[in-house]
């Protein structure tokens, strides 16, 4: 059972990969993009366990390295993300305080106005 398993995963990770590259070479998703890497990683991961069950060592190295830059990259895109929403926060922010202080300065004079 374990064997079919195993066998299956290989054929899914293999149709993981081929996918990915499709999908890019085709322009439908770019190489530094979350489904590509995901896909990229996960099909990795399932070929480097079906590789090692069958003893294929230099398909093993060859997807641990393809793993190994996987997480790298998603590593880089999640920073990527949290740096872009940080800096939607501080604009938001910015532009939330910059009409605050728009609206206190409008109606400041005309309350100075109405005392005088």
């Amino acid at each position: 059972m374990a064997s079919i398993l195993i066998s299956t995963g290989g054929w899914i990770g293999a149709a993981e990969l081929l996918l990915a590259y499709a999908l890019v070479s085709k322009g439908r998703i770019v190489g530094d993009s979350l489904r590509y890497q995901a896909l990229n990683l996960t099909g990795s991961v399932l070929l480097v366990a079906n590789c090692a069950y069958t003893g294929a060592w230099p398909s093993v190295i060859a997807n641990s390295f393809y793993v190994i830059v996987g997480i790298s990259i998603l590593i880089t895109v999640k920073r990527a993300y949290i740096a872009q929403l940080a800096h939607n926060r501080r604009a938001l922010l910015g532009t939330r305080l910059h009409r605050g202080s728009a609206a206190s300065a409008a109606t400041a004079p005309s309350a100075a106005a109405a005392e005088g």
